[in-house]
């Protein structure tokens, strides 16, 4: 097992995921409806074990922010995923994993 300090970085994040790492998306402002896009404020977290990481952006220490839905799912599907849950409320969170697929409703 890795060994995470406080932050990662999106390419740590990614090979982490894949070695069985969970990540969780927190809602840290709720999410609204603004003409047709929500938009609110999310930040990504791994967790591995008992060890949790906050994604950073690459030029400094801050976390990462996404500030719409579509930009939370295409960087969920930038990691490989294909089910992305969205929490919407402040202080909720959904966990990401690749085993998580759900099968389709024909």
């Amino acid at each position: 097992m890795r060994n995470l300090t406080p932050v990662i970085l999106q390419a740590g994040l990614k090979e982490a995921l894949t070695e069985g790492g969970i990540v969780e998306a927190l809602c840290v402002e709720d999410a609204k409806k603004v003409l047709n896009v929500w938009q609110g404020t999310w930040r990504i977290q791994l967790r591995l074990g008992d060890q949790t990481a906050l994604l950073v952006i690459s030029r400094g220490l801050e976390p990462r922010e996404f500030k719409t839905v579509t930009g939370l799912i295409s960087f969920a599907v930038e990691l490989g995923l294909t089910t992305v849950p969205v929490p919407l409320k402040t202080g909720e969170k959904a966990t990401w994993t690749h085993d998580a697929a759900v099968e389709p409703i024909p």
